[in-house]
């Protein structure tokens, strides 16, 4: 590999490095350089080269969203579908954390027969809407009911 080409490298390396929050766009990246000085030819080779960094998204610490957890049969079992379709669209929103998922489901094991969504809003209720604002508890609730429209 040529001086030049080692050299351009890592220079698209240490920007990288040195913005890690900032989008960082293969188009951007080519302005950059070609500001820069350097040759097309060479930022070409390098793009190639280190391409593949450019097209993967920014990584988010802590939990992945979007990710449901698995029912226990146990916990399937006491659910009515309508109760397992609302919990499980407050989690995939992320309008519940996976600590107070596990409250509920705590609380509907612990709860006798099935348990219906009246049981399920009330558990909600009585929880999590009073650690929340109005908003977030209207939110909350818009979305445990199923209508569309409610996340902007």
């Amino acid at each position: 590999m040529k001086q030049a080409l080692t050299e351009l490298v890592d220079v698209i390396l240490q920007r990288l490095e040195e913005h890690p929050d900032a989008p960082t766009t293969e188009h951007g990246i080519r302005s950059w350089l070609a500001g820069q000085g350097y040759n097309k030819r060479d930022i070409d080779a390098a793009i190639r080269l280190v391409g593949v960094q450019f097209n993967a998204p920014p990584q988010r610490e802590g939990r992945t969203p979007g990710i449901v957890r698995q029912l226990s049969s146990i916990e399937a079992h006491k659910l009515t579908s309508e109760s397992r379709d609302a919990l499980a669209r407050l989690e995939l929103y992320e309008l519940i954390d996976p600590y107070e998922r596990e409250l509920i489901l705590d609380r509907v094991a612990q709860m006798e027969g099935m348990v219906s969504l009246e049981d399920l809003e009330y558990l909600l209720s009585w929880f999590l809407v009073g650690t929340r604002d109005v908003e977030s508890q209207q939110t909350l609730f818009q979305v445990f009911e199923g209508r569309q429209g409610t996340l902007h």
